[in-house]
């Protein structure tokens, strides 16, 4: 088997990853179009690869067909989205409530350092703070997952929290919630720390839903449809 099999196979990947991240992104908006011959012309690649990621993309729901229009990126109703911080708050809740049996001196430490660095970031106010705050704030969770040592798990919570970044940083827009994120990070990590399951379940599982709520604030105060 040659190189250029090799390539072909890796194609839908490649691709499927590089258009995932420009929706996750917002470099592709809700209705923009996906055109199969304008994405093989950008990319320098035949339209089959670019079929099979499309086929992944709408799986996940983050594209769909429409009639006489073809395949577009979805917009998400309020409905989807209060579903998805509810299904996260569930996972993430379990997350904390194992971690808090499972976790070990070296993750305490890593989580101890991304919080401090989050409070500092916190306490600055330019733009490339507030983009490391957003960095940090996606670590400090997903150590928190991997404390949890459950495969699984991890895989199911890092899909939907990758696709909750948009609505975590619109939420993080609504006034006076980074701060309240940032008490409720510190209580989280010091129950994981305490191994106090049931209260870093809790605590885990009231962080998402304010988040929640967080993101609906922002939609009412900009009076902008509450989509990705």
């Amino acid at each position: 088997m040659g190189k250029n099999d090799s390539k072909e196979r890796s194609a839908p990947d490649e691709i499927y990853n590089f258009l995932r991240i420009a929706i996750l992104e917002e470099k592709l908006h809700p209705g923009d179009r996906l055109v199969e011959r304008k994405i093989a012309q950008e990319l320098n690649v035949s339209r089959t690869p670019i079929r099979e990621a499309i086929r992944k993309l709408e799986h996940e729901g983050l594209v769909e067909h429409q009639p006489n229009c073809g395949v577009v990126v979805t917009s998400l109703k309020p409905r989807d989205v209060w579903e998805l911080y509810s299904i996260r708050a569930v996972l993430e809740g379990l997350s904390a409530r194992l971690a808090s049996q499972r976790i070990i001196p070296e993750e305490i430490t890593e989580l101890e350092t991304t919080l401090s660095k989050m409070e500092q970031a916190l306490d600055k106010d330019d733009k490339d703070d507030k983009e490391d705050l957003e960095l940090l704030h996606k670590l400090l969770h997903r150590q928190i997952v991997i404390a949890a040592h459950s495969p699984r798990l991890e895989q199911m919570v890092f899909k939907l929290t990758d696709y909750l970044t948009l609505f975590t940083r619109m939420g993080y827009s609504t006034p006076g919630r980074r701060r309240a994120a940032s008490d409720e990070h510190r209580a989280l990590v010091e129950m994981i720390k305490k191994g106090c399951l049931e209260e870093a379940e809790k605590i885990a599982r009231k962080h998402n839903e304010r988040s929640c709520e967080a993101y609906f604030i922002h939609w009412a105060l900009s009076r902008q449809d509450p989509v990705i």
